[in-house]
Protein backbone atom coordinates (compact mmCIF):
# COMPACT_ATOMS: atom_id res chain seq x y z
CA UNK A 1 0.00 0.00 0.00
CA UNK A 2 2.75 2.24 0.51
CA UNK A 3 4.37 2.17 -2.76
CA UNK A 4 0.54 2.87 -4.37
CA UNK A 5 0.85 5.66 -2.22
CA UNK A 6 3.98 6.69 -3.24
CA UNK A 7 2.71 6.81 -6.60
CA UNK A 8 -0.33 8.64 -6.11
CA UNK A 9 1.86 11.29 -4.50
CA UNK A 10 3.57 11.93 -7.45
CA UNK A 11 0.72 11.60 -9.78
CA UNK A 12 -0.83 13.92 -8.04
CA UNK A 13 2.25 16.52 -8.04
CA UNK A 14 2.55 16.39 -11.82
CA UNK A 15 -1.26 16.83 -11.91
CA UNK A 16 -0.88 19.91 -9.81
CA UNK A 17 2.54 21.20 -11.52
CA UNK A 18 0.49 22.02 -14.85
CA UNK A 19 -2.02 23.81 -13.10
CA UNK A 20 -4.89 21.35 -12.10
CA UNK A 21 -6.64 20.39 -9.15
CA UNK A 22 -6.59 17.31 -7.10
CA UNK A 23 -9.52 16.17 -4.83
CA UNK A 24 -8.69 15.03 -2.12
CA UNK A 25 -8.56 12.97 0.15
CA UNK A 26 -7.76 10.66 -2.23
CA UNK A 27 -9.41 6.85 -1.93
CA UNK A 28 -6.68 3.72 -1.78
CA UNK A 29 -9.22 0.71 -1.99
CA UNK A 30 -6.93 -2.63 -0.46
CA UNK A 31 -8.01 -6.19 0.65
CA UNK A 32 -5.32 -5.98 3.12
CA UNK A 33 -7.04 -5.75 6.62
CA UNK A 34 -3.94 -5.64 8.55
CA UNK A 35 -2.71 -2.55 6.26
CA UNK A 36 -5.92 -0.56 6.57
CA UNK A 37 -6.36 -1.14 10.60
CA UNK A 38 -2.59 0.05 11.51
CA UNK A 39 -3.04 2.61 9.21
CA UNK A 40 -6.04 3.76 11.43
CA UNK A 41 -3.58 2.81 14.49
CA UNK A 42 -6.56 0.02 15.62
CA UNK A 43 -4.10 -2.57 15.96
CA UNK A 44 -0.71 -1.46 16.30
CA UNK A 45 1.19 -4.04 18.98
CA UNK A 46 4.55 -5.00 19.90
CA UNK A 47 4.66 -7.88 16.79
CA UNK A 48 4.34 -4.36 14.41
CA UNK A 49 7.66 -2.93 15.08
CA UNK A 50 9.23 -3.70 11.40
CA UNK A 51 6.23 -2.17 9.56
CA UNK A 52 6.19 1.07 11.60
CA UNK A 53 7.67 2.95 9.79
CA UNK A 54 5.76 2.54 6.68
CA UNK A 55 2.71 2.69 7.83
CA UNK A 56 3.90 5.86 10.02
CA UNK A 57 4.08 7.49 6.49
CA UNK A 58 0.38 6.63 5.64
CA UNK A 59 -1.22 7.52 9.30
CA UNK A 60 0.30 10.62 8.38
CA UNK A 61 -1.12 11.62 5.26
CA UNK A 62 -3.97 9.80 6.60
CA UNK A 63 -4.21 12.43 9.35
CA UNK A 64 -3.31 15.64 6.33
CA UNK A 65 -6.72 14.70 4.53
CA UNK A 66 -4.42 13.27 1.77
CA UNK A 67 -5.89 9.84 1.63
CA UNK A 68 -8.22 7.46 3.00
CA UNK A 69 -7.64 3.98 2.95
CA UNK A 70 -10.46 1.46 3.16
CA UNK A 71 -11.04 -2.16 2.97
CA UNK A 72 -12.37 -4.40 -0.42
CA UNK A 73 -12.89 -8.27 0.28
CA UNK A 74 -10.52 -10.03 -2.13
CA UNK A 75 -13.38 -11.54 -4.24
CA UNK A 76 -14.06 -7.62 -5.04
CA UNK A 77 -10.71 -6.22 -6.21
CA UNK A 78 -10.75 -5.53 -9.67
CA UNK A 79 -6.71 -4.75 -9.59
CA UNK A 80 -6.16 -8.45 -8.83
CA UNK A 81 -6.44 -9.10 -12.56
CA UNK A 82 -3.17 -7.38 -12.76
CA UNK A 83 -1.55 -9.22 -10.10
CA UNK A 84 -2.40 -12.18 -9.58
CA UNK A 85 -3.24 -15.14 -11.65
CA UNK A 86 -7.14 -15.47 -10.93
CA UNK A 87 -9.38 -18.67 -11.40
CA UNK A 88 -11.37 -18.16 -15.13
CA UNK A 89 -14.58 -17.29 -13.59
CA UNK A 90 -13.23 -14.36 -11.40
CA UNK A 91 -11.02 -13.26 -14.10
CA UNK A 92 -13.88 -12.89 -16.54
CA UNK A 93 -15.62 -11.11 -13.90
CA UNK A 94 -13.24 -8.17 -13.18
CA UNK A 95 -11.59 -8.42 -17.20
CA UNK A 96 -15.13 -6.65 -18.24
CA UNK A 97 -14.14 -3.30 -15.90
CA UNK A 98 -11.16 -2.47 -18.05
CA UNK A 99 -12.03 -4.09 -21.85
CA UNK A 100 -16.04 -3.94 -21.41
CA UNK A 101 -18.20 -6.64 -23.35
CA UNK A 102 -16.94 -8.41 -26.53
CA UNK A 103 -19.65 -9.71 -29.12
CA UNK A 104 -17.42 -12.31 -30.49
CA UNK A 105 -15.98 -13.59 -27.38
CA UNK A 106 -17.72 -17.42 -26.62
CA UNK A 107 -19.19 -17.89 -30.12
CA UNK A 108 -17.50 -20.48 -32.42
Amino acid sequence: ATECVQDMIYTMRVIESVGLQVKKHMVLWTDNKGTVDLTNNWSAGGNTRHVEVRYAFLRELKEQGTIVLKWLPGVENRADVFTKNLPRAAFEKHIRNFCGEDEYYGKE
